[in-house]
């Protein structure tokens, strides 16, 4: 059974289960009230009887009404006038068996409304977790794709009322192909898990990295002005996957193919900023590993 299901379910059957526990305690005690009432109205008559055949006292009349026996003239029936001790017994295991079934109504009606509040932080999470999926990578935890482009567009949209500039890098890493063949597909992840991170502690504040597929990251910063702004970043990004305070990536080379684009001097919206950048990506692809590209317009 799913998350979601399962509390859905328990919300269902402490509901039933409180709904038919206050109606059975309900019904217990309107039947022992009738039960009692009735009792009573006997009791009252055979008082009534016994007075026409002898004279009782106040006293006994009550004793009589309360079920005691005791102390009374022989010819009372004493049978009779334990009729209305029977009936406040029958009364009080009637109410005691509605108390007990009370008391599992308010414990049914407590398990669902805890079940309904695990239900809605299940549900929550659920959300939570469809909507950064939606926007994020699930390997690195990075924005991926599509949540790279809203941003970019959005930046672009601000840099163009206020005649400003954005800057894009398409970063793709050299050398994943050989941990793959050597150490398999988990050494590789573990890879760009750890690139990710160092990437990510190199970015400025205001900055947005991303995964965008396999090996291939970006970066879109609005603070960049000029060419040589790009550039050390672009140098930093490069600086930190040979940090030699930091344990080696791997056993073989890891290189970076950078490619960069200008807002707006190579295109006037995202989807081109975006194009233009990975277009010098892969031009710094074919000069070699460790390169850096601008886009042709820009240089």
């Amino acid at each position: 059974m799913s998350p979601r299901s399962k509390p859905e379910s328990v919300v269902v059957v402490a509901f039933v289960a409180a709904t038919l526990a206050l109606v059975a305690a309900a019904w217990l005690l309107v039947r022992g009230a009738d039960a009692c009432s009735a009792m009573e109205a006997r009791t009252e008559a055979n008082v009534a009887n016994l007075a026409v055949g002898s004279v009782l006292s106040s006293t006994a009349q009550a004793r009589v009404r309360s079920g005691d026996a005791r102390e009374l003239t022989p010819d009372v029936d004493v049978a009779a006038v334990g009729e209305r001790g029977h009936a406040r017994e029958a009364f009080a295991a009637a109410k005691a068996r509605a108390a007990f079934l009370g008391a599992l109504a308010v414990a049914a009606i407590a398990l669902a409304f805890g079940a309904l509040r695990r239900l809605l932080i299940v549900r929550q999470e659920l959300e939570t977790r469809m909507r950064n999926e939606q926007t994020h990578d699930a390997l690195t935890g990075l924005p991926n794709r599509r949540f790279f482009g809203e941003w970019l567009a959005f930046a672009i949209a601000h840099a163009r009322r206020a005649h400003a500039h954005v800057g894009v890098l398409f970063i793709d890493i050299d050398g994943c192909g050989a941990v793959v063949e050597h150490h398999g597909g988990p050494a590789a992840e573990a890879l760009l898990v750890d690139i990710a991170r160092r990437f990510r502690a190199a970015s400025r504040s205001g900055d947005v990295f991303a995964r965008l597929c396999a090996t291939q990251f970006a970066l879109a910063t609005p603070n960049a002005e000029h060419v040589r702004d790009l550039t050390a970043i672009a140098q930093r990004l490069r600086d930190v996957l040979d940090d030699p305070a930091q344990p080696p990536l791997a056993d073989s080379p890891i290189g970076t193919s950078i490619g960069m684009a200008f807002y707006p001097e190579d295109a006037g919206d995202s989807a081109g900023v975006m194009a233009a950048a990975n277009a010098a990506m892969y031009a710094a692809r074919r000069a070699g590993r460790h390169h850096v590209a601008f886009n042709a317009l820009a240089a």
